[in-house]
């Protein structure tokens, strides 16, 4: 049993040939999928005919799904699906997925923020893909504001490390000068990823966050107040 696919108008169709007597065409929640079973020795020109008869029937039952994803992405939850918003650099994109037997890809496409994604991927599999492509965003823009921020710091790090964070934007590992930045900041304006850039780079002058330390901060990045504000109504 092998699945292909095809688009019309579009849309992929996951085609999945069985040995089955007639036709089958379910659209799956929550990408509203179009999945079509159909006999082993059916002619694809019938198949195609078949599905054209209800394509009105597929337009509005993935309307209908789709519709129901967007609104319970509303109330809480991010699906990783067509037409939801993710931002990039503070600036709001919206995303277009699309299933595919293809390797994943993501990349900006047409002022969307585009995923190829695997015909059977979950939730999470979707999200550790967008992730990915965001530490792939810091990781492009971080060697020109770390030679800024170090030489002003007067720092080094050993190294640089990035993975999502629940209730930090960063760590520092002051013994061995390990930074870690939360990826989320991809999704902030590039003076937010500064400002965290910064803060750890002067817990290596000092360890904690006493008068010291925000003395150092003003001296380093005189903004921070402002940006630092921003990040918490983020």
């Amino acid at each position: 049993m092998t699945e292909i696919q095809w688009m019309i108008n579009d849309i992929p169709i996951f085609l999945t040939r069985k040995k089955i007597k007639n036709l089958y065409i379910r659209i799956k929640a929550p990408e509203a999928k179009v999945m079509v079973s159909v006999p082993v020795s059916m002619p694809d020109a019938y198949v195609k005919e078949f599905i054209s008869k209800q394509w009105d029937w597929i337009r509005k039952k993935r309307k209908e799904i789709l519709d129901t994803e967007r609104t319970e992405n509303r109330a809480g939850g991010r699906q990783y699906i067509s037409g939801e918003v993710h931002d990039l650099w503070g600036m709001p994109y919206e995303l277009t997925v699309e299933r595919s037997l293809k390797k994943p890809l993501t990349e900006m496409r047409e002022d969307k923020i585009y995923m190829r994604v695997t015909a059977h991927s979950t939730r999470e599999e979707r999200r550790r893909q967008l992730d990915k492509w965001y530490q792939e965003q810091i990781a492009g823009v971080l060697p020109g504001l770390v030679g800024k921020y170090e030489q002003i710091v007067g720092q080094h790090a050993s190294e640089w490390h990035f993975r999502r964070m629940k209730t930090r934007w960063g760590s520092c590992n002051i013994q061995k000068k390990r930074i870690c930045l939360n990826i989320q900041l991809a999704q902030m304006p590039v003076e937010c990823l500064e400002y965290v850039i910064v803060h750890e780079l002067t817990h290596l002058h000092e360890a904690g966050h006493n008068k010291r330390f925000w003395g150092l901060v003003d001296e380093f990045y005189p903004k921070w107040r402002e940006v630092k504000r921003s990040m918490n109504h983020a």
